[in-house]
């Protein structure tokens, strides 16, 4: 059987040949789409099955600024962000590596590759890709009538896509590869079931290991919680004032947000632990959280409401644009539930009652509290890492408060004890260091490619508490 199957896989990979790159019907509407190539690969729904269905993969192309001497992959994050959300920073690596050519694939299930929910997360939906209110039952009708193929929508399966991409697409020359959050999982989920020939892997953010059972995503508002706790203790000592502790004025306001009715006919509606959360992502944004706290405890919302205006502001500036932004919640929440949340059985009150003594939280936990989507087996990676791997570089923030520092470092031992790992810390830092720390990430790369010492840790302006 495994003979046959891998024959099979051969036959299809010599008929299915290289994909035709062309310019993109979009090339015109963003000037970093100018210069673009798209293409279009069918691979296997299933690989290592007897199942003969194919899913099609986007791929976006932006060539080397001058001579070509080699490729780099950018990998996003999610699971269910598309590469729209690496658009943005094309001319950053553009910059830092004007030698490669840079790809962007949208993994399976999102942007401009196949769909869970093909009719109702199509491009032509009435909401995009994106889910209406009125698509939500039929999409969920979708996953359980077709179920097998909703299955086909591992990490494993999505490592694979990757893989195979990189080596029918990257041509000559050296081979980088970047991943960004869940992209650090895909990837070395990808070193996992293939040594693929990489002369580099740049991994930023990296995701804690999947059995860490005080860091899976059913415990992000923990983790929100302490980066938060941190974030105002660093910026409280930076200040002289004989006002109340943050931490004091903090628990108050969150207590008359439940009850007070100045507080209750002022307040958005979304619960303020979960958006003093949200504003950690941003630097500037999470700079104001002390005064947001202190205007609050004087019933002044005018700065609470300045932080929500930059912070919708933000991320419609940073990705709206683009047609393929919108985030695949199928995608997911069937990926989450079959590999990165430890605590299925876990139910939404019981997520309710352990954020109670929060002052920080995510909505996450609750939302992926009482899956109801089909899910897929664990196989043999789950949990594990590569053997062998090329020159890697970690890249992670001090103050992340998604993948939180002390799991990057647990996973990165894990990973060293048969690989060589070069690990940097951004202080400071948030989520994203390409993003929120440009400086750092530039540095550091430029020393990794160029085979130069790391240092441990890294300053960058952008991120700075002081």
């Amino acid at each position: 059987m495994k003979k046959r199957l891998a024959v099979l896989a051969f036959l299809f990979i010599l008929m299915n040949g290289k994909a035709q790159f062309s310019i993109c019907e979009d090339y015109s509407k963003t000037h970093e789409f100018q210069n673009s190539l798209c293409a279009t690969l069918n691979v296997p729904l299933a690989y290592g099955t007897d199942m003969d269905e194919t899913i099609e993969l986007f791929v976006r192309k932006f060539p080397a600024k001058q001579e070509k001497k080699g490729s780099i992959w950018l990998v996003a994050g999610g699971p269910g962000e598309s590469g729209a959300s690496l658009y943005p920073l094309i001319g950053q690596f553009a910059e830092l590596f004007p030698h490669l050519d840079i790809f962007v694939p949208d993994h399976r299930g999102t942007g401009l590759s196949g769909k869970i929910c093909p009719v109702e997360e199509g491009v032509d939906s009435p909401d995009g890709i994106a889910l209406s209110n009125a698509e939500w039952g039929p999409c969920f009708g979708y996953t359980f009538s077709h179920a097998e193929y909703v299955k086909s929508f591992s990490i494993s399966n999505a490592a694979r896509d990757l893989d195979y991409l990189i080596n029918q697409l990257s041509g000559s020359g050296s081979r980088y590869v970047y991943g960004v959050s869940y992209g650090t999982q895909l990837v070395l989920r990808m070193l996992q079931i293939h040594s693929s020939t990489l002369d580099g892997v740049i991994l930023d953010s990296l995701v804690p290991l999947q059995d860490d059972q005080e860091l899976d995503l059913s415990q992000r508002s923990s983790v929100v919680n302490d980066i938060g706790v941190q974030v105002l203790s660093r910026l409280e000592s930076n200040k002289n004032t004989i006002d109340p502790p943050l931490l004091d004025q903090l628990k108050l306001v969150l207590e008359k947000s439940k009850s007070d009715d100045i507080f209750l006919k002022n307040l958005p509606n979304q619960e303020l632990s979960q958006l003093f959360g949200m504003m950690l992502d941003i630097p500037m944004i999470r700079k104001e959280i002390p005064h947001i706290i202190r205007s609050l405890s004087k019933n002044d919302f005018g700065p609470l409401q300045k932080g929500i205006e930059d912070m919708t502001q933000f991320y419609s500036d940073y990705g709206s644009k683009y047609v393929t932004s919108a985030y695949s919640i199928p995608l997911a929440q069937i990926i989450t539930a079959s590999e990165n949340n430890l605590r299925t059985q876990m139910k939404k009150e019981e997520v309710i009652e352990e954020s109670k003594t929060l002052l920080f939280t995510s909505p996450l936990p609750k939302l992926i509290a009482e899956n109801a989507m089909p899910t897929y087996s664990r196989d043999i990676y789950f949990a594990g890492v590569p053997d062998k791997m090329p020159p890697t570089l970690v890249i992670h923030g001090t103050l992340d408060p998604k993948t939180h520092l002390n799991g990057a470092i647990q996973h990165v031992e894990k990973l060293s004890t048969t690989n060589k790992i070069n690990f940097v810390e951004v202080q400071d830092a948030p989520h994203f260091i390409a993003l929120f720390a440009p400086d750092a990430f530039a540095e550091v790369v430029n020393l990794f490619i160029n085979g130069e010492p790391l240092p441990k840790r890294l300053h960058d302006k952008n991120v700075s508490l002081n």
